[in-house]
């Protein structure tokens, strides 16, 4: 885990799991997928992987007869079962955190066969995609070098604005893309109760990158952010990825919840939302900036540049300079990697 970054409040805690007596533990790293799921997957849950993904979608239930039925399948070395084992390997879902284990299973999963699995120990090693020596590629994956992040630059300190150049490598941003394009869904805004609705002020479209929705690429991305925001993982809301066609827009907001704001009360329970983190992933559109219309701030990023914002003041109070806006592009298309952060970890029940 990466230092604790200064804007974390000093009387942050991370939520700890507690001690189970049935042998089952935590299905992630202590925010997310709050359940637990058995250690050791039944023989009878040996089933069809497509189910077993559809199911990753569903409800708390239907999530842990998923991943038994991926450990299942995996252990009869299914490549599409091993190339999802990955992913619940990386993250530490139902099982401790492991990304040695989850490039073994994409290894794995790339040798017999997987697609999916071969593409990402491409990106993730960086070679070109006629290489074929998959173990080679992935003994030449570092982990701890693909999670650090390059040098933050100041562009502002009120607001705290930092801008880091080539965040993201191009096969990384063509990836993110690539994975959301078919999944994108008319983007909403989160209501005070905590519900999401559609709102006129946010035109363009998203996707949130559910379990289900996401991979080994995906994790090193969230990873990066971690360290370059110096915020601990569990404190992550679910990652999207933003499309804006031409005329789409965000109007101008605030990412923080108004604690003056009573119908932010139920919000706030869950914890303030300290920081927000966007890459670009591309940058064939013309206009389309990140207007900061109170700081008199406009950015607009390179492929692969990152913008990091801190929604709070370093009291913790939330700063209303970061008031700011996602204009459109007048033409091509635009496409964001998002990230909000909180300054809590979400309680496991129970």
């Amino acid at each position: 885990m990466p230092p604790r970054s200064s804007i974390v409040p000093n009387n942050w805690i991370p939520a700890a799991p507690k001690p189970r007596p049935d042998g089952s533990v935590s299905l992630s790293r202590g925010g997310g997928y709050l359940a637990q799921v058995r250690k050791g997957a039944p023989h009878k849950e040996r089933m069809d992987v497509e189910e077993a993904r559809r199911l990753l979608g569903g409800s708390t239930n239907e999530v842990l007869r998923g991943i038994s039925m991926i450990d299942a399948a995996a252990e009869e070395k299914d490549p599409d079962a091993l190339e999802r084992k990955a992913l619940l390997e990386a993250v530490g879902c139902g099982r401790p955190k492991s990304w040695n284990l989850a490039l073994d299973c994409l290894l794995e999963a790339a040798e017999r066969g997987s697609k999916l699995a071969q593409d990402q120990l491409r990106i993730l090693a960086r070679v070109d995609g006629e290489q074929e020596n998959w173990r080679a590629i992935r003994s030449s994956i570092s982990i701890e070098d693909l999670v650090q992040a390059p040098e933050k630059h100041a562009i502002s300190e009120t607001p705290r604005l930092r801008v880091i150049r080539k965040f993201a490598t191009v096969t990384e941003s063509l990836w993110l893309t690539g994975r959301a394009r078919d999944r994108l869904r008319p983007a909403t805004v989160v209501t005070p109760s905590g519900s999401q609705t559609i709102e006129a002020a946010r035109t363009n479209r998203a996707i949130e990158f559910q379990l289900v929705d996401m991979d080994l690429v995906v994790e090193v991305i969230r990873s990066r952010v971690s360290s370059a925001t110096r915020l601990p993982l569990p404190l992550f809301e679910t990652s999207q990825v933003l499309h804006y066609a031409p005329g789409q827009e965000f109007r101008p907001h605030h990412d923080y919840f108004d604690p003056q704001n009573v119908r932010h009360s139920e919000q706030l329970k869950r914890g303030q939302r300290i920081a927000t983190f966007l890459v670009y992933l591309n940058d064939t559109y013309t206009l389309g900036e990140t207007a900061f219309p109170r700081a008199r701030i406009s950015f607009r990023g390179d492929l692969g540049d990152a913008l990091f914002i801190t929604n709070v003041e370093r009291s913790g109070q939330p700063d209303p300079l970061t008031l700011h806006a996602g204009t459109p592009p007048a033409s091509g298309e635009k496409w964001i990697f998002s990230q909000w952060i909180r300054d809590r970890a979400p309680v496991a029940p129970g």
